[in-house]
């Protein structure tokens, strides 16, 4: 019973760490409104399932890095409202992982169209 109750805590925590970043964060939503739009799309068209997993991974990833660089940038924010070197360095860096994400999700998706 224990194990059940940690698990539900932990999922309750997952589902209010979306529920908010959803709230906080427009390229979350504009994101996860990307997500509706090409995965039937992806489903639709006729290609490996390969390439179909790839844009499925690639937009997972996608989400997961915009969720990461949320919760690193709402932690600055509490650490220190100054401007800081470091913690700019964090955020831009985090903001970089998800600009990759995204050229992750343009190369499966040309990869699924065109080759």
């Amino acid at each position: 019973k224990m194990i059940i109750t940690h698990l539900l805590r932990a999922f309750m925590s997952s589902v209010n760490g979306v529920r908010l970043t959803w709230k906080s964060e427009i390229a979350f939503r504009l994101e996860i409104l990307g997500c509706i739009l090409i995965l039937p799309f992806t489903f639709w068209i006729e290609a490996a399932k390969g390439d179909k997993l790839f844009v499925v991974f690639s937009l997972s990833i996608m989400l997961i890095s915009e969720l990461l660089n949320t919760a690193i940038e709402k932690a600055n924010d509490a650490l220190k409202k100054t401007n800081d070197s470091l913690i700019q360095f964090s955020k831009d860096a985090a903001s970089a992982a998800v600009f990759v994400s995204l050229c992750l999700v343009g190369i499966s998706l040309l990869n699924l169209v065109f080759i």
